[in-house]
């Protein structure tokens, strides 16, 4: 697994707006954290109730698996690219 490399560090009004953007995904954050612990819930008692997991719910929780790791990326300041809606979203592997 390659490690991606910190890209260089905006200056002046980028920064301002780098800010703004980080507060706003710091909450999308937070409701996508919540959302993955629903969706894993949700998935355990499939798992339980039909003795197997629901392919459905498994690629709706992958995908919520790479959009966190587009904005915890953007967060750390490890890519400038602000994740969705702002850019596509991220394709499956």
């Amino acid at each position: 697994m390659s490690v991606p490399q910190p890209s260089p560090a905006p200056v002046g009004p980028d920064l301002v707006l780098r800010v703004l953007y980080m507060v706003l995904y710091a909450v999308v954050f937070w409701i996508l954290t919540w959302t993955v612990a629903v969706v894993a819930i949700l998935q355990l008692i499939l798992r339980v109730v039909n003795g197997r997991v629901n392919p459905e719910v498994a690629r709706f929780g992958a995908g919520l698996g790479r959009y966190a790791r587009h904005v915890i990326e953007f967060l750390t300041f490890v890519t400038e690219t602000v994740p969705y809606p702002m850019a596509p979203w991220p394709p499956e592997q």
